[in-house]
């Protein structure tokens, strides 16, 4: 280094417009030793060291000296360095200094450079040679370490690490994904780590290619427009290069999960880079000079990040255990049962104003987290209240203590937004909500060690260390040391500081109970273990139920029956249900009959058209105007000899062109064109789409194709002959408004949505969740819907990718696929309300045992009860698989 500099701020510093009041002070190759210690200073401390307060004062101490501003400062700090004060001494009256811990370290700068920390710049984080000063003077004893507001995973991922437990709390998915990708680049074995890294390794040196070759991707072209309106955060030629992109990591994702989720890293980590977008603090638009820098490409920025992260697989150390995500939010600690925290390290949400998902809102629809403007709002009213705009208009706490109501009307009184104080308020509020939940989980003498920082609002200081103390102290917490770690200054001059609160967990304090919550869904469980209504007449009759239930056959479908009695026994009236594998949509149906609201994921996109037909209420005339639309496309469209050939070609049990007729083969290629360019979002569409897929084969007169099986297409016998698309589709579709919807018939919401990532912010408050997962080494339900998901978009390569990522694969070597699933559901349920899973149970794996102890982090097994299917009939299918039980675990 021949130079360095570093930069004062003095407020009353003469600048004009285009510059700011700094001074920047050059260090030689001789004051390397001076730069180093002054490097991670604020300027207050900087002005401090020198012994001057202001420019004004500045300007005159060097004319009467006949100095340059420059020699000046260098002069005056070696002089400060040489006495030596410690920094209390400097700015007395702010509380214990202690000079053993690195300033630096306590931000993102004194980590930005190493190795996993510089996968993603996180400015709010710390780094980890923090974490292990403070687990070696603090903690020495602790087996499992807790971070509520985990960010990055700098705590808990330095904690595993060590070799000792962690677990952690985070509300954002993209922070979620990083620290994953974090922990299984530690975890990855010799031979996998090999493979990882060639196919890395490809996209760095062809990535260009891959972008080439790739469409953009249609579904996150729409959520930006849906989320981001007539915002350009990219010039178009970039943004056609985002969208590829996400394209190229769909497909690695389907051959390789762990690989994408790298190559996902290093593409959020280039999106700000490449785009209109800086951070400086908050994630603003660039200006003035900031425009003129050059941008690098897509590819370019990319390449650079996998690099980085290529070299840190290559070197990760093992980890014995990955940290454990236990719930996103932290305020919803209180609900899980008790763990046993012998720690806990953290640096919460600073009241300071930052709006923590805006920026990183582009990275955030990136992953597919924000799909609407609703999205990012839902995020933010599940947030810690820390910036003015998680403030909903109308809406405000009750101070929690009388401190904390004085600061909050000392604000009120002079406050340019009012919004402020409900702020102040709120904050604390919520900090009073993770309060409690960490302490039902901390173990007494239990270290709660905070880094936090204070505010100031209209020229009144928040003392958010001091206010935070007593809201811990409410809780059963006693505040042993306040220990200074930076100072600066607010723009009204005020002196502030950032600091290390040390608690504990005591032992003499009254440990707050949680309220008993009432579950009168129990002593209908108990009716039905003992009468299993579903098998007495008139539910046992095959065709039981509403007869939009057959909208389409599937195979491994629910009974109707046993889907009502599930949700009268576990949904209240007028309650909400939800089912994240909802398939063709049995229970969420039976729930939308009764009144219920009710949700369903699925993963198939014909599995989503036939729920969303089920659950929506559409209408003869709608439906009527959507077959007359498609008609008009067959009778108008040609089919090109090259896709015809292509279609041709591609089948299981025998190849489409075995199945129909030549001319119905022409309509049902032309038909899957037209719905693959119409947006089937309103519910006449899906029930048309709906009715088609049940028609596409079959062994009756209704369907298209030759004689085959209406659940699964056998390879088919019989004559050939012509039949139309359009009149048995019309009347197909006719049929289904034979039976009206009750009055009392509830709308419901259908997600194409996979139950193990994030799920949308307006699944919550929910009665019960009632599902049926895939039974373990049960029937391919892909191979068995294959005429159908072909029908939907599928193309033939995505038979062999795309089941990958399905549940139902991921479980034969790991049930821990589940652990986000029920870390949702615990969240988003209310207390009290049940988690039902009807399961499989054969000679190879007794689901409800295992899944009982998957869900031990969030949930209590309230019962597990087998009922026997072996007079199940088999409706033509002689492979039903090896399930002869089927289980019911009951969680809460």
């Amino acid at each position: 280094m021949s130079q360095a500099f570093k930069t004062v701020y003095f407020p009353d510093h003469p600048a004009d417009s285009t510059r700011r009041r700094n001074v920047k002070i050059a260090f030689g190759v001789r004051d390397r030793g001076l730069y180093d210690a002054v490097k991670p200073m604020s300027s207050q401390e900087i002005r401090g060291m020198l012994g001057i307060d202001s420019y004004k004062q500045l300007q005159q101490i060097a004319d009467e000296s006949e100095a340059s501003l420059n020699a000046l400062c260098i002069r005056r700090l070696k002089q400060a360095q040489d006495a030596a004060p410690t920094r209390d001494e400097l700015l007395p009256g702010l509380g214990i200094a202690d000079d053993r811990i690195d300033p630096i370290q306590t931000t993102f700068r004194g980590g930005a450079t190493a190795p996993f920390q510089r996968w993603y710049p996180y400015l709010e984080g710390y780094s980890p040679d923090f974490v292990h000063e403070i687990v070696n003077r603090y903690a020495s004893r602790a087996k499992h370490i807790h971070d509520p507001f985990a960010g990055s995973g700098t705590t808990p991922l330095t904690v595993a690490r060590l070799g000792l437990s962690a677990s952690y709390c985070e509300l954002n998915p993209l922070l979620h994904m990083l620290i994953e990708a974090k922990a299984s680049a530690h975890r990855l074995s010799a031979r996998r780590r090999t493979q990882v890294l060639g196919r890395l390794s490809g996209y760095v040196d062809e990535l260009d290619r891959h972008l080439c070759e790739a469409s953009p991707s249609c579904d996150l072209e729409k959520a930006h427009k849906a989320a981001f309106g007539s915002s350009v955060f990219f010039d178009s030629g970039v943004l056609d290069d985002v969208l590829r992109l996400r394209t190229v990591i769909d497909g690695l994702g389907n051959a390789d999960p762990v690989a994408a989720m790298f190559l996902s890293v290093a593409a959020v980590s280039s999106l700000v880079p490449v785009s209109r977008l800086i951070r400086r603090g908050d994630l603003r638009f660039r200006k003035g000079k900031e425009l003129d820098r050059p941008q690098p490409s897509l590819a370019s920025e990319v390449c650079r990040s996998l690099r980085q992260i290529i070299e840190d697989i290559e070197t990760a150390g093992a980890l014995t255990n990955a940290p454990a995500l236990l719930a996103a939010d932290a305020k919803t600690l209180d609900v899980l049962p008790r763990q046993s925290f012998d720690a806990v390290i953290t640096s919460p949400p600073y009241l300071n104003g930052t709006n923590y998902f805006r920026n990183t809102k582009i990275e955030l629809w990136f992953l597919r987290c924000l799909n609407t403007r609703a999205d990012l709002a839902g995020f933010r009213s599940r947030a810690i209240t820390a910036g003015i705009n998680d403030v909903s208009k109308g809406v405000g706490s009750a101070p929690t203590s009388p401190a904390i109501a004085e600061v909050v009307a000392q604000v009120e009184s002079c406050a340019y937004d009012q919004r402020i104080p409900r702020m102040v308020a709120a904050y604390f509020d919520d900090m009073s909500a993770v309060a409690r939940g960490l302490r039902k989980h901390c173990a007494n003498g239990c270290p709660v060690l905070l880094d936090i920082g204070d505010s100031a609002y209209a020229g009144v200081r928040v003392d958010t260390p001091r206010l935070l103390a007593s809201v811990f102290e409410a809780h059963g917490f006693r505040q042993d040391e306040e220990i200074v770690l930076r100072r600066r200054m607010s723009r009204s001059g005020l002196e502030l500081r950032q600091v290390l609160l040390r608690m504990t967990a005591d032992r003499s304090s009254r440990r707050t109970q949680s309220a008993r919550v009432r579950t009168p869904w129990r002593s209908r469980w108990t009716a039905f273990k003992r009468t299993l209504p579903h098998q007495d007449q008139p539910f046992c009759k095959r065709n039981w139920g509403n007869p939009l239930h057959s909208v389409c056959s599937y195979q491994g479908k629910m009974k109707p029956s046993l889907a009502h009695h599930l949700v009268e026994t576990f949904v209240p009236r007028g309650g909400s249900v939800l089912d994240p594998f909802a398939g063709v949509g049995t229970i969420p149906f039976e729930g939308a009959l009764g009144g219920r609201r009710s949700i369903a994921f699925d993963l198939s996109p014909a599995a989503v058209a036939i729920c969303a037909a089920k659950i929506e209420r559409s209408s003869p005339e709608e439906c009527a105007a959507v077959i007359a639309d498609l008609e008009t496309y067959l009778a108008t469209s040609k089919i090109t000899a090259a896709l015809l050939g292509a279609v041709q070609a591609f089948g299981f049990n025998g190849k489409l062109e075995e199945y129909f007729h030549p001319k119905t083969l022409e309509e049902v290629v032309l038909a899957r064109s037209y719905f693959a360019h119409l947006d089937p979002t309103t519910p006449g569409r899906h029930l048309v789409l709906a009715c088609l897929l049940h028609i596409l084969h079959g062994n009756r007169p209704y369907a298209l194709s030759r004689r085959s099986h209406p659940i699964t297409p056998f390879k088919p016998t019989g004559e050939v002959e012509y039949r139309g698309l359009v009149d048995r589709l019309r009347t197909k579709v006719d049929r289904c408004f034979a039976t009206a919807l009750p009055d009392h018939f509830a709308p419901g919401e259908t997600f194409f949505q996979d139950a193990t990532a994030a799920w949308p912010s307006e699944v919550d408050a929910l009665d019960a969740i009632i599902t049926s997962p895939p039974f373990f080494d049960s029937t391919r339900f892909y191979l068995a819907n294959w005429m159908r998901l072909w029908f939907c978009g599928w193309e033939p390569n995505d038979f062999k990718d795309r089941p990958q990522g399905f549940v139902d694969e991921r479980q034969k070597s790991d049930f821990g696929v589940y652990s986000p699933i029920f870390r949702q559901a615990r969240e988003r349920l209310k207390p009290g309300a049940p988690f039902v899973l009807h399961l499989g149970r054969s000679g190879k794996c007794d689901m409800a045992s295992v899944l009982s102890e998957t869900a031990a982090p969030w949930f209590k097994t309230a019962d597990i009860f087998f009922e026997s299917v072996e007079h199940c009939e088999s409706h033509g299918i002689r492979d039903k698989g090896t399930v002869r039980d089927h289980g019911y675990l009951v969680l809460t």
